[in-house]
């Protein structure tokens, strides 16, 4: 098979076992068919992706991520082994650090813009395929995933990641037809979703991407006031927008639920190893008191990391964030459009939804994104920068514009980038 093949199916495998397979249900250790299914897709990835960074160029890559994760794994064992879950969070923690080195491979031998192409391919295509099969759950209120049963929320991950790479590569100057129905699908299927955190940090991401155009082209910006225009004057006439913040009155009571849950995350430590080390990555649901219900999920990446980690692992997590933002902002412009999308879409989506830092989509895209923009990498950026999407060079013969002299059969053409000049042989 050839490279982009591989990556391809290296990404949809990622993809294919991070989503979830089974609405509702969380792992507690069971090794069943869907447990056993996943992780030989995970491994089947990463002998995939390390197999292909052998036989191909190894592109540099540092490792200040990996350790990163190290220590937030590190700590959720160490939580497991004394609050009883060390078989399933262990489990948990070792198919985190298979994906991780899925991922770490496959950038070996991939550039930036092959790696997120795969990569947002795959999650559009799963996405699709999801949409398409859970279309009739729309009448419910909120689109979900057919098959697989993606939560709306999952979907609208998937979907998210589609719309910031289809702007990213329109930043870029790379405008069709192609990509602009991709990202407007994608974004629709954002709407369709009702998931709100997810639609508020896919704007602030494409509005901080939106100021590295340099120069925007007429069309996309009379689209774009065109389409935005439209679209508020339609939010405030119909209530369309309003109704869907709302979601039928049950939009405040999510929010309310979700400080219930973290308030009892605050006091679920019984000793000061739980309160330093947590209690393992499985565990995703604490209970409550005083409500009419017993239990609820933690609904966040940071308070799940609290209770699954402890100070340690949300300590070194905040450090790792921080850190992979430090990097970012040092990136080639052209490469800190794309990488400072994510960053916003996916640390948003972390304060209200958990699993930046487990196994799903989220944690395969900021994993990337760590090990592409810190220092032992960065170099490497600017050797992969894309070409600018411009008009060909030409390079006239003597005489030259404003001569009068008419181009000869000489003239050289090239399209960027444009190779070192050639030396003459003495």
């Amino acid at each position: 098979m050839g490279g982009a093949v591989v990556r391809l199916v290296v990404a949809l495998l990622l993809v294919a076992c991070t989503v979830g397979w089974r609405r509702g249900q969380y792992f507690a250790g069971s090794l069943d068919p869907v447990v056993v299914a996943k992780g030989g897709l995970s491994g089947l990835a990463l002998a995939l992706a390390f197999f292909a960074a052998q036989s191909g160029y190894r592109r540099r890559l540092g490792t200040g991520s990996v350790w990163m994760l190290g220590i937030v794994l590190g700590s959720s064992v160490f939580g497991a082994l004394v609050h009883g879950t060390l078989m399933a969070s262990g489990l948990v923690a070792v198919r985190v650090a298979v994906l991780a080195g899925a991922v770490f491979f496959l950038l070996r031998n991939s550039t930036v813009q092959q790696f997120f192409s795969s990569l947002a391919l795959a999650c559009g295509s799963v996405g699709a395929v999801a949409a398409v099969t859970g279309v009739s759950t729309v009448s419910t209120g909120r689109l979900q995933g057919g098959l697989p049963p993606l939560s709306p929320n999952e979907l609208a991950m998937l979907a998210g990641i589609v719309v910031v790479y289809v702007v990213w590569r329109t930043v870029l100057g790379e405008l069709g037809w192609r990509l602009t129905g991709s990202g407007a699908v994608a974004l629709g299927v954002v709407w369709a979703t009702g998931s709100r955190t997810a639609l508020l940090m896919l704007v602030a991401a494409l509005m901080v991407m939106a100021l590295h155009i340099r120069r925007a082209r007429v069309g996309l910006v009379v689209g774009g006031l065109l389409l935005g225009g439209f679209g508020a004057v339609l939010a405030v006439t119909t209530g369309v927008l309003a109704g869907w913040l709302e979601r039928d009155g049950t939009g405040v009571s999510t929010l309310e639920s979700r400080f219930i849950a973290w308030d009892a995350a605050t006091r679920w430590a019984e000793s000061a190893w739980q309160l330093a080390f947590g209690g393992g990555l499985s565990v995703k649901i604490i209970e409550v008191e005083g409500q009419w219900w017993n239990e609820q999920p933690l609904d966040s990446s940071w308070v799940s990391l609290l209770v699954q980690t402890g100070l340690l692992g949300l300590l070194a997590a905040v450090v790792w964030v921080l850190w992979v933002l430090r990097g970012l902002v040092r990136a080639p412009r052209p490469y800190r459009a794309l990488f400072l999308g994510l960053w916003v879409f996916l640390v948003g989506r972390s304060l209200v939804e958990s699993g930046m830092f487990d196994a799903t989509p989220a944690f395969l895209a900021f994993f990337a994104l760590s090990l592409l923009v810190e220092g032992g990498t960065r170099a490497r950026l600017h050797d992969e920068l894309p070409p600018p999407a411009s008009r060909p060079v030409v390079h006239r013969a003597p005489g030259g514009p404003g001569s009068g002299a008419l181009p000869s059969a000489d003239d050289e053409v090239r399209r960027y980038p444009v190779g070192p000049p050639a030396v003459p042989s003495s």
